[in-house]
């Protein structure tokens, strides 16, 4: 696979997405009204799923870009179709958030057994978020294995790094959206190591306050 140098780096930790940041170069390099309407709403689209119906890590220039994309022609009523999900996948969801258990108090953890479903990859973001919404939750972890190969989804309300938790068992992301792909462990390996990142996080945090 070719390697390309890349001609602008950009990283901007206080954008609520990748479609925020692209919204914002394409209204200052586009003439207005030149944007397709279809690519407009992917990009809202983009927006609405990683701020959760525009309640988590949004700003003023979140909103600046969802007017732009507005005015060039996305519907969010449209974007709202994509988000539909089956029965099936609702009830899978509601099940496996139903098994979660309560983790130091603030924490949210549901596993799911071995799957070859590769669609429960998205299974178990929405848990992550549905956990979210628990009273008292602060931090929610979906782990979800799929095909021997372990899935972790995380979420945080805002007083949680969830990123820190999750590059300590090999993931990323950001302060309040992370995730990992884990080869060569097991489902209860991997939750004892997140539980022991949980930890040193909990532990960590209550020796500088």
């Amino acid at each position: 696979v070719p390697v390309y140098k890349t001609d602008i780096e950009y990283i901007e930790p206080y954008a609520s997405s990748a479609s925020e940041l692209v919204a914002e170069f394409l209204e200052h390099t586009l003439t207005l009204g030149t944007l397709p309407p279809k690519e407009a709403l992917m990009l809202l689209s983009g927006i609405i799923l990683d701020t959760k119906q525009f309640t988590r890590n949004t700003g003023i220039r979140t909103f600046s870009a969802a007017q732009y994309l507005r005015s060039e022609g996305a519907s969010p009523a449209e974007a709202q179709t994509l988000f539909e999900t089956s029965l099936d996948d609702y009830k899978r969801s509601a099940v496996c958030a139903a098994d979660a258990k309560i983790y130091r108090e603030h924490f949210a953890i549901s596993a799911l057994r071995s799957s070859d479903n590769p669609e429960d990859k998205i299974t178990a973001a929405k848990v992550a978020d549905i956990l979210l919404d628990l009273k008292g939750v602060y931090a929610s972890f979906a782990v979800f294995e799929i095909n021997n190969i372990i899935h972790i989804s995380a979420r945080s309300a805002g007083k949680i790094n969830v990123a820190s938790i999750i590059e300590g068992i090999g993931g990323g992301g950001y302060y309040e959206s992370a995730g990992a792909q884990i080869k060569d462990s097991t489902l209860e390996e991997t939750l004892i190591a997140l539980k022991k990142q949980i930890d040193n996080y909990v532990d960590n945090s209550t020796a500088k306050s």
